[in-house]
C-alpha cells in the first residue's frame, strides 16, 4: 500500500491503542514477521504492535459494547448476508464513530476506514485512493465499486444512529394535548 501525503510515522511502538475521533484508518503493517497496525490518525501516524482486529475490539470493550455486538448491530439493518458490514463502533458528542472494514473483519489484511474522516476517493489502479478530510490520501486495494457500497451502507448506519438519538432525545413528558395518555397524571 502507498501513501501520498502520509504524515511520518511516530518512531517507538505503541502496545495500546483506543480509537477516537482523530483514527482515521488502521491499517496491517508487517513488522519483523508479524501483522501491527498502522494507524493513521489526523495529526500523526504510529504503529502499535496489535492486529487492526485486536483495536477495534478493545475500543469496543472500552466504550462499552464488544465487537460481536457491533457487528450484530449492523446485521439488523442490512441482514445476515452481509460478510462486511461497517460497524458503528461508538459515538462521542453525539457524533458516531462508524468505521468500514475493506475485507473481511477477520482477515489479518483488512483495513478500517473511518467514515467521518473521507473526504472522497477516487479510482487509482486497481484499487482506490481514499482522501481525507485532512489532505492526506490512503491507497487501499479494494475497488472503487466496493468502497462505494462501503460508504452508503456506514451512511445508513449514521442516518439509524441519528433517528434513534432525535427519538432519545424527546421526552416522553412532552405530548401534545390531543395525544396525553389516559392515565397521566396532571399536576
Amino acid at each position: 500500500m502507498t501513501n501520498k501525503g502520509e504524515l511520518p510515522i511516530k518512531q517507538e511502538l505503541t502496545t495500546r491503542y483506543i480509537i477516537t475521533e482523530k483514527t482515521f484508518a488502521l491499517a496491517p503493517e508487517n513488522v519483523d514477521g508479524k501483522i501491527f497496525t498502522r494507524v493513521i490518525e489526523r495529526e500523526k501516524t504510529l504503529i502499535v504492535s496489535k492486529k487492526p482486529l485486536q483495536i477495534v475490539s478493545r475500543s469496543c470493550a472500552e466504550y462499552g459494547s464488544d465487537f460481536e455486538t457491533t457487528l450484530k448491530a449492523s446485521k439488523v439493518l442490512f441482514g445476515n448476508n452481509r460478510q462486511k458490514s461497517p460497524i458503528l463502533l461508538a459515538n462521542s458528542y453525539g457524533l458516531p464513530y462508524i468505521f468500514l472494514p475493506t475485507l473481511s473483519p477477520q482477515s489479518d489484511q483488512n483495513v478500517w476506514i473511518a467514515y467521518h474522516a473521507i473526504d472522497l476517493f477516487n479510482t487509482d489502479g486497481l484499487g482506490t485512493s481514499v482522501h481525507f478530510d485532512n489532505g492526506q490520501t490512503f491507497k487501499t486495494e479494494i475497488s472503487a465499486p466496493t468502497l462505494y457500497r462501503q460508504f452508503a451502507l456506514a451512511r445508513m448506519i449514521e442516518k439509524d444512529f441519528l433517528k434513534k438519538r432525535e427519538m432519545a432525545n424527546r421526552s416522553f413528558f412532552f405530548f401534545p394535548a390531543n395525544e396525553r395518555p389516559n392515565n397521566f397524571p396532571t399536576l
